[in-house]
């Protein structure tokens, strides 16, 4: 980010962006209200922005160096930061199922408000439901935890969509019975295929709503050749936070939504047995949001390690591609009024990464060697357990992406195995790929990666069963120079002899991008308790609930995550709309 900082009369007096940024991104929040506070205060300690940590330390640390080259001491405009940190908050070092701290009425209430909807949570869902309740005239408050709207859905690249206008207009037809029968036989015909009807039937129709306010999409496509039908409509710009988020953000103001960011609701207000609104806790203090219905839309539990246990996922060197603000609020105020539990059935989109290779940011998805399709991906290489075992088609990420750690999350340590002949041929389009290996060899981040000239050395390396890895490899050998593996039939190609070294061990780690469901809801996104009886006044929209899937996201339907988002988030204030009428 290019900045303009002047100091005058030893004063900090400017700091300005040159770069045009996208109203209501995290861009904009860092670089306004941080330069605001330093200037007013004369000072280096500002409070955090929740999910900004890496944009406002890299704005201070500019900002000191101009006043080092102004001949100042920045150490004089540095005193003890206070930090406002929302995304901490009921994630606990020894974490258990009860949740009533979430029904904890705080002891003093600064402000109080009252509205028809209340949304919490501004991402691709809520923004979505912002606009459906405005157009019906519903008195709309948003609430967000993080100082902007988008929060995970920044990243998001499109949406599905199927018989639309730009497939029709590119000669794309796809039969929607097709789509619906595959996704039931991936789920293993476990889920209620009607949210599939639903979601499908409806996907057309959100794709015009969309582009009729204004969302900008590029193309349709099949997703990088890894889904089954060309349903993937990309935004502009290749992210929801250019294509999607400013467009959605500017009509939800036109219809006067109410915003209240760096707001984390705490707790729930349930009366009777019906959901009355929560309590959230702003810089200012908590405030009290009475709210006729109410919308959680959270974004899951991909950023809380003690629910992602709960899932049966291992956290040991976790690497988090999803916003910090996604510790499954929502979830857990649900689970506190006794919402119908489904985060054991519920997807993550868990892949797997190398710690010694580069992983920086949160789109280490798309890192060209360490990304979800890149190396640790699978494909000609070696998958061993701590047995030194094979257990699973190294390419079986074919049939679908998140296969790639499905498996592992049954063993307590994965180890992938390559060659330099392999490496190169996995990496021939990456710049300076050999570089990239020699540095991560040196530094070897957590102990992930070893070099050996012999499968028994590098069993030492990592100590595994010598003899039993010998014995792996030998065999594996003998199925690529017969082109046919007999234990788990992976693909001829994909067969590539490992009998010359230098050879390669690296652990696979798990990536988290997003959470995925962990609410029950029926077909009106209302929350549901175990005996399927909604809880009034009480809805789940996005990736707080997806009950369309089952312990795997089948993202071989590009896009069916970020559809889903505007479909239940539409839907959702539809059906809020007639519960309120009602009442």
């Amino acid at each position: 980010m290019p900045l303009e900082v002047e100091i005058k009369n030893d004063k900090i007096c400017k700091i300005k962006t040159k770069k045009k940024m996208i109203p209501g991104s995290l861009e904009e929040t860092v670089f306004t209200k941080v330069p605001n506070e330093i200037i007013k205060n004369q000072s280096l300690s500002v409070d955090a922005i929740s999910g900004a940590t890496h944009s406002v330390d890299g704005l201070l640390n500019a900002v000191e160096k101009v006043i080092e080259q102004a001949g100042g001491n920045a150490q004089e405009y540095k005193k003890e930061q206070k930090e406002i940190n929302l995304n901490k908050k009921h994630v606990s070092a020894h974490f258990s199922n009860d949740f009533s701290s979430w029904r904890t009425k705080p002891e003093q209430i600064v402000k109080e408000y009252n509205t028809d909807f209340l949304i919490v949570g501004a991402g691709i869902s809520g923004l979505a439901a912002a606009v459906q309740a405005r157009q019906l005239d519903l008195n709309t408050i948003v609430i967000d935890k993080n100082g902007f709207v988008a929060g995970n859905g920044s990243g998001v690249e499109g949406i599905f969509g199927i018989n639309t206008k730009m497939q029709k207009a590119a000669g794309i037809h796809a039969e929607k019975e097709d789509i619906i029968s595959k996704e039931a036989e991936l789920g293993q015909y476990r889920a209620d295929g009607s949210f599939w009807v639903d979601l499908i039937n409806n996907s057309a129709d959100n794709i015009d709503w969309l582009v009729n306010l204004g969302v900008q999409l590029t193309k349709v496509d099949d997703y990088h050749g890894t889904c089954m039908f060309p349903t993937f409509h990309w935004f502009k710009g290749g992210f929801a936070s250019v294509g999607y988020v400013p467009y959605m953000k500017k009509k939800a103001d036109e219809l006067n939504v109410k915003f209240l960011l760096e707001t984390s609701a705490t707790s729930i207000i349930e009366e009777n047995g019906t959901i009355k609104g929560v309590y959230a806790k702003t810089p200012e203090g908590y405030i009290k949001i009475n709210a006729k219905a109410t919308l959680l839309a959270t974004g899951g539990v991909g950023h809380n390690p003690d629910l992602l246990e709960q899932q049966g996922w291992s956290t040991k060197n976790i690497h988090y591609c999803s916003m910090p603000s996604n510790t499954g609020d929502g979830y857990q105020m649900a689970m506190s009024v006794g919402a119908m539990d489904m985060l054991k059935e519920s997807p993550e989109f868990m892949m797997n990464y190398i710690q010694a290779f580069p992983h920086e940011g949160v789109h280490l998805y798309l890192d060209p060697i360490n990304g979800f399709m890149s190396l640790p991906s699978g494909g000609p290489v070696v998958f061993v357990n701590q047995d030194g075992r094979r257990f699973v088609n190294e390419n079986v990420k074919k049939y679908n992406l998140l296969y790639q750690r499905m498996a592992i999350k049954a063993t307590k340590v994965t180890y992938e195995i390559f060659t330099q002949r392999i490496f190169d041929k996995l990496t021939k389009n990456v710049e300076n790929a050999d570089e990239i290996l020699a540095k991560a060899l040196k530094e070897n981040e957590g102990n992930s990666l070893f070099k050996a000239n012999s499968i028994s050395e590098l069993a030492q390396k990592v100590n595994l069963p010598v003899a039993i890895l010998s014995k792996t490899m030998k065999l594996y050998n003998s199925y690529c120079d017969n082109g046919k593996d007999l234990e788990f039939n992976k693909d001829k190609e994909m067969l590539v002899s490992m009998k010359d070294g230098p050879y390669y061990i690296a652990r696979l780690d798990p990536s988290n991008l997003i959470g995925v469901g962990g609410i029950g809801s029926n077909r009106k996104f209302e929350v549901i308790s175990n005996n399927f009886e909604k809880i009034p006044g009480l809805y789940a929209s996005g990736m707080d609930s997806t009950m369309q899937y089952r312990d795997v996201y089948t993202i071989t339907l590009g896009g069916s995550a970020c559809a889903h988002n505007v479909n239940s988030g539409r839907q959702a204030a539809k059906n809020a709309k007639q519960y309120i009428q009602n009442l």
